[in-house]
């Protein structure tokens, strides 16, 4: 139960989620202004026909039907001729016009009916129907259904006003409009956590920038046309616990299972916030973290700079905030390695996921191996040691990050597969803690 209930307030309290839907807004508002305003114009046009069925005077409604649709023609005419990209504004009209403009349009006709005549009934329950459905439609939208309810129920308190001898039915629409607005929001809830646990299960097989896309567009998008498989420039991290099973032997299930959600949580929030536009792919197996940092040749050094951060995070401000959040003095040590890969979408045909296949991959490993060596020389340091190859070498000698607070040193790989590789070691300067 509990966590359900944690799960349920993820959207309103994490700032990754927040960022997910407002660029789910972006990408798809759009197509909803274009899909809204042709659907406003072709039920109003269906609706005049019924106008002259069932009042004796249909004059007023098919004026305003007709009013209404000229309306509707204006905003297909500038949406589909001026706004032909992502469009992103605090409310939008072209979204909130033609809900609103319904209840608008039959509160008008409320304030202009005869209480007393049969049809009024019918307008009544006509207008209860426009409120529901007219809210539901833009419920993805919080800004314009905030908008459109608040806008209509000033409207119908003013029509009470001028208009006393209804002020009861306009109790009532009030009523439902508020009720409409808590329906609204427990869908638009259930919507933004559809997209949280898409983007939850998308990253955990496509790098992160293309997680995020396809968790976002409401488009029917080819993932092998968005992401070949292909030889890219790529620097992969390696990091696992030391004595993982050690500490799986000596504590419960249920606490390890604690710790490792702890640990990850942490590492993919500072992640997120990397700006590389997403091209990176995280992975984990019980205790160990693999990440692919990629992107193409002209993007090398900034990919080599992204990963060498990332890497100082991990093996300063990170490591601390691990210890301070999980009950266990959780070491590990990292291995980073450069160099072509060729990335995609790899594994048997129902099954695949993002990986990377070349020398590069498997270095990483080996180097982390070879961190882990130094620091049993170096007495069980406690802070993690980083082993790098010469290019990332040369990039973390000008960053101010390895600078100001790490120490370098040469080394030689004396690891299978990696023996007499030319290697830097990086670990916190003592002196600087």
């Amino acid at each position: 139960m509990n966590r359900y209930i944690k799960k349920s307030l993820e959207p309103y309290r994490a700032d990754k989620f927040n960022r997910l839907y407002e660029e789910w807004i972006k990408s798809n508002s759009i197509y909803y202004m274009r899909y809204f305003s042709i659907l406003a114009l072709a039920i109003t046009s269906l609706l005049i026909p019924f106008d002259y069925l069932l009042y004796e005077n249909p004059e007023i409604y098919v004026s305003m039907r007709a009013l209404l649709m000229s309306l509707y023609i204006l905003l297909i005419v500038i949406i589909f001729k001026f706004l032909k990209y992502k469009t992103k504004m605090i409310v939008n009209v072209f979204i909130l016009i033609p809900p609103l403009s319904y209840n608008l349009a039959y509160s008008y006709f409320l304030y202009k009916a005869d209480s007393n005549e049969e049809y009024y009934l019918i307008l009544l329950l006509a207008t209860f129907f426009v409120i529901i459905i007219s809210n539901i439609f833009i419920h993805k939208f919080y800004r314009e259904q905030y908008a459109l309810g608040i806008i209509s129920i000033i409207t119908l308190f003013c029509i009470s006003l001028l208009k006393p001898a209804i002020s009861s039915d306009i109790i009532k629409l009030i009523i439902f409009h508020i009720v409409s607005w808590g329906i609204c929001i427990y869908y638009r809830h259930e919507f933004m956590l559809s997209i949280i646990n898409k983007y939850d299960y998308l990253s955990s097989l496509l790098p992160n920038k293309f997680a995020r896309l396809m968790s976002i567009s409401d488009e029917n998008l080819d993932i092998n046309t968005l992401f070949p498989t292909k030889e890219y420039y790529a620097v992969c991290l390696c990091a696992d616990w030391r004595n993982y099973q050690n500490i799986t032997n000596e504590s419960s299930r249920n606490k390890v299972e604690d710790m490792l959600e702890k640990f990850y949580t942490i590492i993919y929030k500072y992640l997120d916030k990397l700006h590389i536009n997403g091209q990176y792919y995280a992975d984990w197996t019980a205790d160990e973290l693999f990440i692919i940092f990629y992107g193409k040749d002209k993007q090398e050094n900034i990919i080599r700079n992204e990963a060498l951060t990332f890497a100082h995070l991990l093996s300063t401000t990170l490591y601390l905030e691990i210890n301070s959040k999980i009950d266990q003095n959780i070491r590990y040590d990292i291995g980073l390695s450069s160099g072509k890969g060729l990335i995609g979408l790899q594994g048997p045909p129902n099954f695949k996921k993002t990986a990377i296949t070349g020398t590069v991959a498997g270095n990483s490993k080996r180097f982390e191996t070879e961190a882990k060596k130094i620091r049993k020389e170096k007495n069980n340091d406690t802070f993690p040691t980083i082993v790098m190859d010469q290019d990332l070498n040369n990039n973390a000698i000008n960053l101010e990050s390895f600078k100001n607070n790490m120490i370098q040193n040469k080394v030689k790989g004396s690891i299978k597969d990696i023996i007499d590789y030319e290697l830097y070691s990086w670990s916190l300067n003592k002196s600087n803690k």
